[in-house]
């Protein structure tokens, strides 16, 4: 049996004047600090109904970023939580195509009647828990990762023009670091070309560790640095904080969010003497 513990910490960073990140743990929605949780595999609630850890990151600027990530959040959230899945992926993946929906429908109708809001919209890359198996969706250029025997893997592919240009050969992935357009995001709630992407569900091991995060962490630690620190362990609050502490040594140009996923085998009793 394997127990699960999820850490999400999210801060304004030292360049930008406002945190437009949001991050949802379970069932807790913070724009700022750290949050976390420990639920085992055989948990009920997590088997029939699912654990959701998601990042926002707001676009739109100041406070109308904050609003849509919050908003697509906490629409996101109500409505994967009142849909009945019975413990079937197949439910959990439908319950979150619908429940993106609504959030998308929910930001966008904020941005056409709130003053000051007008085109604000936010990116999103979480994992949906149920049991032992995992979905992994995005949109944007958040991103989630799975560390695994020592190695990071990318499970998302982001919604950028210089990622489609690396994708159709058009750009080297060096180009792309380094492109004036590297910012440009090309699917995000609050349009009506927003397409949330569903990854076809996995399985956690014991020592996995799932990574979600904003691009005020990938975009400024690189991919081998990100590895280096999850080997070090320790605990999971410590390497959220090590991953921010080294987006922010490195110029911390923008928010920074991140949530860990560890799968972790419970230590038992101790033995008699």
């Amino acid at each position: 049996m394997i127990q699960f513990v999820l850490h999400g910490r999210t801060e304004t960073g030292p360049v930008r004047g406002a945190n437009e990140d949001v991050i949802l743990v379970g069932r807790a929605i913070k724009n700022a600090g750290e949050t976390g949780l420990c639920v085992g595999e055989e948990d009920g609630a997590l088997l029939r109904d699912g654990l959701l850890a998601v990042v926002a990151d707001g676009m739109g600027g100041h406070a109308a970023g904050e609003i849509a990530a919050r908003l697509a959040l906490e629409t996101l959230d109500a409505s994967f939580h009142e849909s009945e899945k019975n413990g079937e992926l197949r439910a959990l993946v439908g319950t979150l195509h619908d429940a993106a929906a609504r959030a998308n429908q929910a930001v966008a109708e904020a941005g056409a009647s709130r003053h000051g809001c007008a085109g604000m919209g936010c990116t999103l890359a979480g994992v949906a828990l149920m049991g032992r198996e995992y979905v992994v969706f995005h949109a944007g250029d958040s991103r989630v990762y799975r560390f695994r025997h020592g190695a990071l893997r990318q499970l998302t592919e982001d919604d950028t023009l210089v990622a489609l240009a690396v994708r159709n050969g058009r750009m080297t992935p060096e180009e792309a670091e380094t492109s004036p357009a590297r910012h440009y995001v090309t699917n995000a709630t609050g349009v009506d070309a927003f397409e949330l992407h569903v990854a076809e569900p996995q399985s956690l091991r014991p020592g996995d560790t799932l990574v979600v995060c904003s691009d005020g962490l990938h975009g400024m630690v690189d991919f081998e640095t990100m590895e280096q620190l999850l080997t070090g362990g320790g605990a999971v609050e410590a390497r959220c904080a090590a991953l921010a502490a080294e987006a922010v040594r490195c110029g911390g140009q923008d928010n920074i969010s991140v949530i860990l996923i560890d799968a972790e085998e419970p230590e038992g009793p101790a033995p008699h003497g």
